[in-house]
């Protein structure tokens, strides 16, 4: 079905571009005594298309006052005639420093109904590719835009881009930036741009406060090929928006809700759990 397969290929490209609209600043590093969080990042978010839950999928994300950990394990269900019985396993992690966030390794491992659909792994050295490999590879077009040597460097892997250092404590200076972004197949920057707060009311211990709200235009780069339907649609979507909640005790921000306009609906992720703490928080709770 052709409107099953656009929402497939479509989802792809977005779904990186919502991970990554959240792109930490790219300010001078701070003083190397600048010590680095120490905390955690719980959070379970629902995915929804057209107000109808499709999947689920939970976030980890750890610090260890030198790095990161990021891992998320989710699925969908064929709940729709758009959507399929699919899981997902991607993790990164890399260092801090000030409020600078570098990139140093990237898994990807998705399945279809059973079958393995896409593998990436990536090795980068503050977000400089040093090796990589994507199944199934690019298939050669005579349309494709190549991947030259100078789309994998001063990258950010997408689930790296989820952590969005605090400058000085302030939530100030989340949007209004351009980020370079390579997902193993395709080199995409994404425009950030700020549209505003709002509030947020979670329950039991979940988040509950005021979020940053960034609009987003997706820019294809490399890999890609200018003619598909999915991106043409993605570059004229201006239905893309993040919505980045504080985690104080650890000086970052993390996506708490997400949006992507499809052909066949809104596509929502939004969270219905998020907790973060500090190390220092949590020995003072015990």
């Amino acid at each position: 079905m052709k409107s099953r397969r656009f929402l497939r290929a479509l989802c792809l490209p977005a779904l990186a571009v919502a991970s990554i609209c959240a792109q930490a600043p790219t300010a001078a590093a701070a003083p190397a005594k600048a010590q680095a969080p120490s905390g955690k990042v719980d959070a379970t978010y629902n995915i929804l298309l057209g107000g109808l839950t499709i999947g689920r999928f939970a976030l980890d994300t750890e610090f260890d006052g030198k790095g990161y950990t990021i891992t998320v394990r989710g699925t969908t269900s064929g709940v729709s005639r758009f959507v399929s019985d699919g899981k997902g396993y991607l993790k990164s992690s890399g260092r801090m420093i000030g409020t600078r966030v570098l990139p140093g390794a990237y898994l990807l491992d998705t399945s279809e109904n059973g079958h393995r659909n896409s593998t990436v792994s990536m090795q980068m050295n503050a977000g400089n590719i040093q090796h990589v490999a994507a199944m199934p590879p690019l298939a050669k077009k005579a349309d494709r835009v190549p991947l030259l040597p100078q789309h994998k460097r001063n990258i950010f892997d997408p689930l790296s881009a989820m952590i969005v250092p605090m400058k000085n404590g302030s939530t100030a200076g989340a949007c209004n930036r351009t980020v370079p972004v390579f997902d193993g197949w395709q080199r995409f920057d994404v425009k950030l741009y700020y549209k505003g707060t709002a509030e947020v009311d979670g329950q039991d211990g979940s988040y509950k406060g005021s979020v940053v709200v960034c609009g987003a235009r997706y820019v294809p780069v490399a890999g890609h090929r200018p003619t598909r339907e999915a991106i043409e649609y993605m570059e004229n979507n201006k239905a893309l928006e993040v919505w980045l909640a504080p985690v104080e005790a650890l000086g970052v921000m993390i996506p708490y809700r997400m949006q992507i306009g499809t052909e066949v609906g809104m596509l929502t992720i939004h969270a219905s759990r998020f907790v973060g703490h500090s190390e220092t928080q949590r020995a003072s709770a015990e």
